[in-house]
């Protein structure tokens, strides 16, 4: 049975709805997110879904500065819950626009990538896009 996100939501953290990451996510699909700069746009990392866990790694070449939610670059990060780095840029689900867009693109609400890759690429509060990406990593 799919959960939808007001199934996910964990108790809030930081001010904001955690989401539990969804067992049966789509495989092999993750979501990049860059880094906007003044002259490039290097890639930072991948977030996916791995057995029941959210899992952010950064690409093998950023030699940047480390997202402050993630400050040790070779590191794997590994959580059951949406981290608030990426949670507070999921867009209410009760807004009809978003409803609408949802619906319009076949989504359902537990595809948590997808609706960030598609719904929420980017913020004017953040440096950071998201891109919807299939899984290049082994």
């Amino acid at each position: 049975m799919k959960k939808g996100f007001m199934t996910l939501l964990n108790p809030k953290a930081w001010g904001i709805s955690l989401f539990h990451s969804p067992s049966d996510s789509s495989p092999g699909q993750s979501l990049e997110v860059y880094r906007q700069m003044l002259d490039e746009k290097p890639l930072v990392g991948r977030l996916s879904c791995e057995q029941g866990e959210f899992v952010f790694r950064y690409d093998s070449n950023y030699r940047e500065e480390p997202i402050s939610a993630f400050p040790r670059i070779g590191h794997v990060y590994r959580s059951q819950h949406l981290w608030p780095f990426f949670a507070v840029r999921i867009p209410p689900v009760d807004r009809e626009d978003i409803r609408q867009e949802i619906e319009e693109r076949s989504l359902e609400e537990d595809q948590v990538l997808e609706i960030l890759g598609l719904l929420a690429k980017v913020s004017v509060t953040s440096p950071y896009e998201f891109e919807l990406a299939e899984d290049q990593m082994p």
